[in-house]
């Protein structure tokens, strides 16, 4: 077999995948410190199973995944894959070339894989197990292990002829052995420690067990006939029960026709109440309806009225606003005809005056100086200015004429005006006070219907609240009283059977009914003492039928109790005189050794609780007996106490002194003495409770029942002061809103009135500027008139000065020019009067579309008013036709509620008869449920004791005495018998007969055990001597042919001397060490361990060359071995190698220049890059 080929990718400082191709011989890897040589080396023993990371160099597995560099990332993973020609089969499989993958990721998952089929690591070990490779074998040799050759000591140089003798797995073999026979010999001896403990019961127990087996064929007669007994009650008990249930359920379905026809009957009344209250709230609503038509009534009637008078006020203001606009409008017409007379007067003078001009300038001519004729066009100018100055102070008067009377009119106008604005304002201030009046009125109202509401709505809500509480109490009530007459039943059963003692003995019950004949008995003992809840089942258990023994005085009520049952023949019974019975106890040691154990509880006698005079009684019964809390911690205690008293555990499973385990459970497991006992205690206490808890339901009740009634009638009385509260609030309100509607109505009137005085004012303010103006025109234009006199007598002056020549056309001329002044002045006073008549016109035209505009707002005003009344009065007709029908359909409710009110108190007084005979019902159906529960009590019983005697069922146990043919009094009376005969015979140890067969069983097989072992450590002690003799017969050959090539070797390695491998102990060779004994050339012969450093390398690397050639290998990894040689040795140690060429392949880690030379191919490693291992071709010229 042959390395082929070895490929690393991302393992250590490998970051990129590289090849390495082997060739026969030696091949050597070369590079400078730190280039990763090793790590060829670490790659290789990785990929064949390595799994410590610290012989990787490494903390961690992950370690040997690449890095990183500062120029490179690190990788995700590691991957090595290593190829063997195995064409000669060298290992053992049918592969001629295996192929060997690892990989292992960051995330730390890995696997393995031989031909890229994944395996497991196991699978890589078995491969080369036998081999002489693998990761820990002599094919991989590094420098510290040939230091390890010669530091370590004789005794562990011997693992190196150990592992070359291939002795490890006879070694393991043996070890394996060992640790057998240590276990087979503590088996044996625990085996014996038993059979020693339970030898000596062997006999004890076969004798109980027979004394057992006849108890026990007795009792199945006795138990037989009981059962018979049992189920011919069942039966009788069962019937009476059938009786009573079939009662019970007529009854049930009884109070549920009750429970049926209260419910359907309130649910009847409660839609009375309902359809009730649906009538109350449509009364309240008619009539606030009613109140709501009455006042729309009120307040359309209150608006007719104002329309009315409105309609008054607007007819006189029309009628005046008429005549004055006719007036005006009559005034107008003749004053426009006027002028036009006039203005057609002024037309013909203005003519007239222009032709007689003419004739006055033809007259005047050439002769009239242009002076003159200056002078006189100078006084033409200032006459007509005089004449305009005349016409415009006629103007002026007329104007101020019209303005006087204008303004006396606007006075008088105005004058009403303020007497209606005065009246009307008087009526809007005591609009306001009504109105605030009613709002205040209104305000309180609401307060006082807002309180009223909410004690209403309180009392609603506290009446709900009763009433459901007062269902729950009543409900709770029925429950509660129920449950207690179940209880009650329950318990005088209970009590009942205590008195009759059922459940005693037959001896017990007969003696306890007879008992005022014997003043010296103080009772049974399960009525004596008092036990904890907790500790019942366990105080039950540990007593038994100890239970049922009496307590007597002395010994002589005892023997007249006996005297008294043999004569009568009515039982057997064991009696405790108490001034004879003796205390038994455990020792201080036994309860001192147990008591701080896990799971102790405690003596029973502690347990219990007990008047002083039977303490002796209690300690007697229970003093010897721990009570413990399971099982298991029973039997640890038991083991410590050593079986020598009795254990009970809460559960009612006993360790029987000597070992024996009774437990287990019946199917019913609650009906033993104690537990009726501690039953009657709690019943007793539930009833007193249950019966506290129905007389504070009772007063709660009734406490609800009266609050209910003082709600209902509070309900009543607020109702009716909130539907009064609410009818006053709704007439407030209604007068509020026609007060209101009033209010704004004389607001408006008021307004419209300020606004005609407004304009009055307006009016007479602009008749005062105008007459201040007419004045001031006036006195100015009088002024203009004395002037332009004035002015006009000078130019006449001058005139005529200038035209004295001319006296004849003068006078022609003055005639035309008086003509012409008579014309002028009356042209003037048509103008004037013409200027006058306009401006009247203008001032007329101006108050008749005053009072049209005024007549037309009055028209518009008049239609308005006709609408609101019209609408008014239809709205008042409808509104009182609703107010009829209201109270039409007011009366119809109110009749029907009389007739509602007379069913539902009907209906009432049905439901109370309802429910009295429900609750008749129900206090039957609950007397006979008690009657039931006692019948139940007793089947229970009889069920309990066939169930808790002989765990079975009623019908295993009628078909075990379907055969039987016997009346129930001779099945009493044979009973009696047998009783009477087993209590003769005594207690027995029942458990006796199953533990003195398992002790048996155990016995035997405990035998056979012993017999098995002491063959079985014999069987091993022969394997380890076969296996120490294999050892040292393979280890005695293996160092003999070592120890001769050692010396052979030596020889050839140092050139001359002598060297063996001797025994520190030739005798022992299991455990002998291994001394080197060397003499170099030239020195003495000496122990290894006194030569150089060199010559020890040297002599170390010489027994790994004779390991070789004892046992060659398909290839040999060398990790500088021989970095301590000189270079004499190392020359000598590379050809050396050639002779191991034809059978092993040699694979050199080196930086010596000898072995480099001797090598056949040689890799280079260099890191070119920083932390990246490259290989590079090595010129081997280069190194010589």
């Amino acid at each position: 077999m042959k390395l082929k080929s070895l490929e690393i990718s991302g393992f250590k400082s490998f970051a990129d995948k590289t090849k390495i191709e082997f060739m026969p011989g030696m091949t050597g890897i070369v590079g400078p410190n730190g280039s990763g040589k090793s790590n060829i080396i670490e790659a290789i023993r990785w990929v064949m199973g390595e799994q410590s990371a610290k012989g990787l160099r490494g903390d961690k597995m992950q370690d040997v995944i690449f890095g990183g560099t500062s120029k490179r990332s690190p990788l995700n993973r590691a991957e090595v894959s290593i190829v063997f020609d195995n064409s000669d089969h060298y290992l053992k499989t049918d592969w001629s070339e295996i192929r060997l993958t690892r990989r292992l990721y960051r995330s730390g998952e890995s696997n393995y894989q031989i031909n890229g089929q994944d395996v497991r690591l196991r699978d890589i070990l078995e491969l080369f197990m036998d081999s002489g490779l693998g990761r820990e074998s002599f094919s991989i040799i590094s420098q510290g292990r040939v230091e390890a050759i010669f530091n370590s000591k004789p005794e562990d140089r011997r693992a190196i002829i150990e592992e070359v003798a291939g002795v490890f797995k006879y070694k393991t073999n043996k070890e394996r052995a060992e640790r057998e026979l240590r276990q087979t010999q503590d088996n044996l001896d625990r085996v014996q420690d038993i059979m020693a403990e339970i030898g000596g019961r062997v006999e004890p127990l076969a004798q109980q067990s027979a004394l057992a087996q006849d108890y026990l064929a007795e009792k199945a007669q006795y138990d037989r006939l009981e059962k018979s007994r049992l189920v011919i009650e069942i039966a009788d008990n069962r019937e009476a029960k059938q009786g009573v249930d079939a009662r019970v359920r007529i009854l049930e379905n009884v109070v549920k026709k009750h429970e049926t026809a209260v419910a359907g009957q309130t649910e009847r009344l409660q839609t009375l109440k309902q359809e009730r209250t649906a009538l109350e709230l449509k009364r309240d609503e008619l009539q606030q309806k009613l109140v709501q038509y009455a006042q729309a009534k009120e307040r359309l009637q209150g608006l007719q009225n104002v329309n009315a008078e409105r309609d008054q006020n607007r007819t006189a203001t029309v009628q005046e606003v008429s005549s004055q606009l006719e007036a005006v409008t009559t005034n107008l017409t003749a004053t426009v005809a006027e002028l036009a007379t006039k203005q057609t007067e002024l037309a013909e003078q203005a003519q007239a005056v222009e032709n007689v001009n003419a004739e006055v300038a033809e007259l005047t001519g050439q002769t009239v100086a242009e002076r003159v004729a200056q002078l006189r066009k100078t006084l033409q100018q200032e006459q007509n200015n005089y004449v305009e100055l005349l016409q415009r102070q006629a103007s002026l008067h007329n104007e101020k004429q019209n303005l006087e009377r204008n303004a006396q009119q606007s006075s008088q106008a105005q004058v009403g005006l303020t007497q209606r604005l005065a009246t009307a304002q008087a009526r809007l201030a005591e609009s306001a006070t009504e109105l605030a009046d009613l709002e205040a009125q209104l305000a309180t109202a609401k307060e006082t219907q807002t309180t009223r509401t909410k004690e209403f709505d309180t009392v609603t809500a506290e009446y709900k609240q009763a009433k459901t509480a007062e269902q729950k109490v009543r409900q709770a009530w029925y429950d509660g009283l129920g449950l207690t007459k179940q209880a009650q039943a329950r318990l005088e059963s209970l009590q009942n059977m205590g008195n009759e003692y059922t459940g005693f003995y037959q001896g017990v019950r007969n003696l306890m009914k007879h008992k005022a004949n014997f003043p010296g008995i103080e009772g049974v003992v399960a009525e004596l003492i008092s036990v904890p809840t907790n500790y019942n089942k366990a105080i039950e258990t540990a007593l038994g039928a100890a239970l049922q023994q009496v307590v007597v005085d002395n010994e002589q009520t005892a023997k007249n109790a006996v005297k008294f049952l043999t004569q009568q023949r009515l039982g057997r019974v064991t009696f405790l005189p108490r001034n004879v019975i003796k205390a038994r106890s455990l020792g201080d040691n036994q309860v001192q050794a147990i008591q701080g154990l896990t799971g102790y509880v405690g003596v029973a006698s502690s347990l219990v609780k007990v008047e002083a005079k039977y303490s002796t009684i209690v300690e007697s019964l229970l003093g010897t007996v721990v009570i413990a809390d399971n099982l298991d911690n029973a039997t640890a205690i038991a083991r410590v106490g050593q079986h020598r008293f009795r254990i009970v555990t809460l559960d009612g499973q006993v360790i029987n002194p000597g070992g024996s385990i009774t437990g287990g459970a019946q199917r019913n497991d609650q009906n033993g003495l104690l537990s009726q006992k501690a039953e009657i205690e709690k019943l007793q206490t539930a009833v007193k409770t249950m019966e506290a808890e129905l007389l504070t339901q009772e007063q709660q009740v009734r406490d609800l029942t009266n609050k209910l009634e003082t709600l209902t009638e509070d309900g009543s009385q607020l109702r009716e002061v909130v539907a009064q509260a609410n009818e006053h609030v709704q007439v407030l309100t209604s007068q509020c809103k026609l007060a209101s509607t009033s209010h704004e109505q004389l607001a408006r009137q008021v307004q419209a009135l300020q606004y005609e005085q407004g304009h009055a004012n307006d009016s007479a303010s602009d008749y005062e500027k105008e007459v201040a103006q007419n004045v001031a025109d006036t006195q100015q234009v009088a002024q203009d008139l004395l002037a332009s006199q004035a002015k006009s007598t000078t130019l006449e002056t001058q005139i005529d000065e200038l035209s004295e020549n001319q006296s004849a056309i003068a006078e022609q001329i003055q005639t035309k020019r008086e003509w012409l002044a008579a014309k002028r002045a009356t042209y003037n006073a048509l103008a004037s009067q013409v200027n006058q008549l306009k401006q009247q016109v203008s001032q007329l035209e101006r108050q008749k579309d005053t009072l049209a505009e005024r007549l037309e707002l009055l028209t518009a005003n008049v239609d308005d008013l006709y609408t609101a009344s019209q609408n008014a009065q239809a709205d008042l007709v409808k509104t009182t036709a609703a107010y009829e029908a209201a109270q039409i359909q007011t009366s119809e409710v109110r009749e029907k509620l009389l007739k509602l009110n007379t069913v539902i108190t009907s209906q009432e007084d049905e439901s109370t008869k309802l429910a009295t005979l429900q609750r008749e019902s129900l206090q039957e159906m609950n007397d006979l449920r008690a009657q039931q529960a006692r019948l139940a009590t007793l089947l229970d019983q009889a069920m309990n004791q066939l169930n808790e005697n002989y765990a079975l069922s009623l019908v295993e146990a009628r078909a075990e005495v379907a055969d039987m043919d016997m009346p129930v009094e001779e099945i009493r009376v044979q009973l009696k018998l047998i009783k009477r005969g087993l209590d003769e015979i005594g207690d027995v140890n029942i458990g006796a007969i199953e533990e003195y067969q398992e002790v048996k069983t155990r016995f035997d097989f405990l035998t056979n055990q012993q017999a098995d072992l002491v063959a079985a450590r014999t069987n091993l002690y022969a394997t380890m001597n076969e296996m120490d003799e294999e050892v040292q017969k393979r280890f005695k050959f293996t160092f003999d042919e070592i120890a001769a090539q050692f010396s052979i070797v030596f020889t050839k390695m140092f050139g001359g001397g002598q060297a063996e491998l001797t025994l520190t102990d030739p005798e022992h060779l299991l455990t002998s060490g291994i001394d080197i004994m060397a003499q170099p050339p030239g020195k003495k012969f000496q122990q290894m361990s006194l030569l150089s450093g060199g010559e020890k390398a040297l002599t170390a690397i010489t027994l790994l060359f004779s390991i070789l050639a004892v046992r060659p290998v398909p290839f040999a990894i060398l990790d500088e071995t021989e970095a301590a040689l000189d270079d004499a040795n190392v020359t000598r140690f590379a050809e050396y190698l050639h002779t191991f060429q034809d059978d092993t392949q040699f694979i050199v880690i080196t930086h010596r220049k000898g072995t480099m030379v001797n090598a056949d191919v040689l890799y280079g490693i260099t890191m070119q890059e920083s932390g990246v291992s490259k290989m590079v071709s090595v010129n081997l010229t280069d190194l010589d």
